[in-house]
C-alpha cells in the first residue's frame, strides 16, 4: 500500500464562507487520502489555524490593494512551501501557482493548476494582464489541469493543453440546504442575489432589470455577500440611483452557517453575470448556483457556457443574455406570476442536482484526477487505515462550524506544524494517461449537457462537513504586514 501523499492546497478565500473555494476545499477534504494542508484567507472572524475534517487550515491576514493582497497572500504560500515538503501543490489561483513554480524542481513536487480565480475587470488592464502572464505560465507548468466547465476544457484544447486537462464538476452538499423553510410572503416574490458586488457579475444590469420587472408586479430583493465595504456603499447609492431603495437591500457577507436558511427565505436566485472573458472564454461559474436548487429555489442566471451545462432554459430555470435587462425583467414577471412553472422549474432542478452535482460526485472525481497523477495514491483499505495506532492520537471531531482560535501565538519566521521529515519520501510513481477521463476539443458542444461516463449515484446520504480541534503548532508566518 503506498504511503499518503503530502498535499498543500491554496485558496485565496474565506474558508468557510459563501463562496467557490470554500465549497471546494471542503468537498477536497473529505475526498482525498492524503495529509492536506490548506492556506485561505483570515478575517476577523476566522483564527489564525484550525482543522478541516484531517485536514490542517492556515488562515493568512491581508491588507492593502487588491495586488498587495494576491502578492502577500503568495508570498505567504512560498514560506510555507519553504518550511515544509510536499509531494503534490494544488493551486487555484494563478498568482500563488506562480509564487511556488520556481519550488518545483528543487523541492521535487507534482503541480496541480485549478482555474478557479480571476481577476476583477474594474482592477484594470494592468491586472488583467499580470493574471494572463501567470495564468499561462501555470498552464506550461502544470503536471494537470483542472477546470469546471466542459466549456472551458475545450477552449485549452484549442490552445494546445488538452493533453492534461480534466473537468471536475462543480458539486453541492444537497442535504446541508434541502427541505429548508421557504418564503412567508406569497403576495411578494422575494429575490435573492448572492455574490460579489464586482464588475464581472454585471450588477447595473440587475438594478435595471429589477427596476423594470417592479412596474409590473412586486418585488423586494436583498443583495448580500460582498465583504468590502467600500463596494457596498458603492451599490447602495447604484440602488438610490435606480429609484430602488424601498424593493433593494443590500447587506454585507453572511455567516457560512446561515447560508442555507438565507437561500431558503428567497423564490428565486439571481445569477448574474457578464461578457467578461471568465464566464465566456474560461469557462468560470457564478456562484451560488447549485445551492439555490439543492434548496429547491428557482433559479434566473445569466445563460453562459458553465451555467447552461448545469441549467437548461425552460426545464431547470429560466436564462437571460447577460447585459440584457429587458430578458431579465421578463423572466422576473413571468416566475411572479406563474406558480406551476415555478414548481416545475424547481422540482426538475432538485432532481437535477442530486443526480448529477452532488459532493458526492465532485468528491469521487477529485479522487479519481489525483489517483491519475500519482497511481496508487487513492487505492487503500480503510479497514487498516480507519484506526490510531495508539490511544488519543487524533484529534475529536466536532461540530463543522466551529472555529477556534489557536492558544499560542505564531512565530516571525515559518517553522513546521509537525515533523514530517523523519521518513524519506519515496518517488512518486509517473501518472496515468488522461485519455480516458479528461476532456478534449472534440467534448459535446454547450448546449447539449455531456452525460458521465459511468451514471453518478444519487446523493441520498451526503457526508457530514466538520472541523476538528486546532492544532496549535504553527506552521506559517500567517500575518502579513
Amino acid at each position: 500500500m503506498s504511503a499518503r501523499l503530502r498535499v498543500l492546497v491554496t485558496a485565496f478565500g474565506t474558508v468557510p464562507g459563501p463562496n467557490a473555494h470554500s465549497n471546494a476545499l471542503l468537498g477536497l477534504a473529505q475526498s482525498l487520502r492524503a495529509d492536506l494542508d490548506l492556506v485561505t484567507l483570515k478575517t476577523p472572524s476566522l483564527a489564525h489555524q484550525s482543522r478541516l475534517g484531517e485536514a490542517r487550515l492556515f488562515r493568512v491576514r491581508v491588507t492593502g490593494t487588491a495586488h498587495e493582497k494576491r502578492a502577500a497572500f503568495a508570498r505567504a504560500v512560498r514560506r510555507q512551501l519553504e518550511a515544509e515538503e510536499y509531494d503534490v501543490v494544488h493551486a487555484r489561483g494563478a498568482f500563488e501557482g506562480l509564487e511556488a513554480l520556481p519550488l518545483r524542481e528543487p523541492m521535487g513536487f507534482r503541480f496541480i493548476y485549478e482555474v478557479a480565480s480571476f481577476p476583477d475587470e474594474a482592477e484594470g488592464a494592468e491586472a488583467e494582464q499580470a493574471w494572463s502572464e501567470a495564468h499561462l505560465a501555470c498552464l506550461e507548468a502544470a503536471d494537470l489541469v483542472l477546470v469546471g466547465a466542459e466549456a472551458a476544457a475545450r477552449a485549452l484544447g484549442e490552445r494546445g493543453f488538452a493533453g492534461k486537462v480534466a473537468v471536475v464538476s462543480p458539486g453541492v452538499n444537497v442535504d446541508t440546504y434541502d427541505w429548508w423553510p421557504g418564503s412567508t410572503d406569497p403576495a411578494m416574490l422575494r429575490v435573492l442575489y448572492l455574490g460579489p458586488f464586482t464588475q464581472d457579475r454585471d450588477i447595473p444590469t440587475l438594478l435595471a432589470g429589477f427596476r423594470a420587472a417592479t412596474q409590473r408586479t412586486p418585488l423586494r430583493v436583498l443583495m448580500a455577500g460582498e465583504p468590502m465595504g467600500e463596494r457596498r456603499q458603492a451599490l447602495r447609492r447604484m440602488v438610490a440611483a435606480f429609484g430602488l431603495s424601498e424593493q433593494v437591500t443590500v447587506r454585507g457577507e453572511p455567516r457560512a452557517v446561515a447560508i442555507p436558511s438565507l437561500i431558503a427565505a428567497c423564490d428565486v436566485g439571481i445569477v448574474g453575470a457578464s461578457w467578461a472573458p471568465r464566464f465566456q472564454e474560461l469557462g468560470d461559474l457564478p456562484e451560488p448556483l447549485l445551492e439555490y436548487l439543492a434548496c429547491g429555489r428557482t433559479v434566473v442566471a445569466a445563460g453562459i457556457p458553465a451555467v447552461a451545462e448545469i441549467v437548461r432554459d425552460e426545464l431547470e430555470g429560466l436564462l437571460y443574455v447577460p447585459g440584457d435587462e429587458t430578458s431579465l425583467a421578463e423572466a422576473l414577471v413571468t416566475l411572479a406570476t406563474d406558480q406551476p412553472l415555478r414548481t416545475r422549474l424547481t422540482e426538475a432542478a432538485y432532481a437535477r442536482v442530486r443526480q448529477r452535482f452532488g459532493g458526492g460526485a465532485r468528491r469521487r472525481r477529485m479522487a479519481e484526477v489525483y489517483e491519475m497523477l500519482v497511481p496508487g495514491s487513492q487505492s487503500y483499505d480503510a479497514w487498516l487505515e480507519a484506526f490510531e495506532d495508539e490511544p488519543g492520537a487524533g484529534a475529536p471531531i466536532t461540530g463543522w462550524a466551529e472555529i477556534q482560535a489557536a492558544p499560542t501565538p505564531l512565530p516571525d519566521a515559518p517553522t513546521p506544524a509537525f515533523d514530517r521529515t523523519d521518513q524519506p519520501r519515496p518517488p512518486l510513481p509517473k501518472p496515468a494517461p488522461l485519455s480516458d477521463t479528461a476532456t478534449s476539443p472534440q467534448a459535446p458542444p454547450p448546449e447539449a449537457v455531456p452525460s458521465p461516463s459511468e451514471p453518478v449515484r444519487d446523493e441520498t446520504a451526503e457526508l457530514p462537513t466538520t472541523l476538528t480541534s486546532v492544532d496549535t503548532t504553527p506552521g506559517l508566518d500567517l500575518d502579513e504586514p
